[in-house]
């Protein structure tokens, strides 16, 4: 079911940060990968415990970017 929903997001689309933890599209809540201002990443794997979906996503200056679904 997750899978479908991480379809349905444009590659380049922005994701939320919120307290320093990227927010899952799927199920908006926190993940537990931190983003702090000055972090780095070219598809990162990231992964939501809550509805166990992942995705890669591109971080620049503290900016996250979907990439695809895993």
């Amino acid at each position: 079911m997750a899978m479908n929903d991480l379809k349905t997001i444009a590659k380049g689309a922005k994701l939320s940060i919120k307290d320093g933890h990227i927010v899952c599209p799927v199920c908006r809540m926190k993940t537990r990968q931190i983003i702090r201002p000055e972090t780095e990443a070219k598809n990162l794997q990231v992964f939501c415990a809550q509805c166990k979906s992942q995705m890669l996503v591109n971080i620049k200056t503290g900016q996250c970017s979907f990439v695809s679904p895993c």
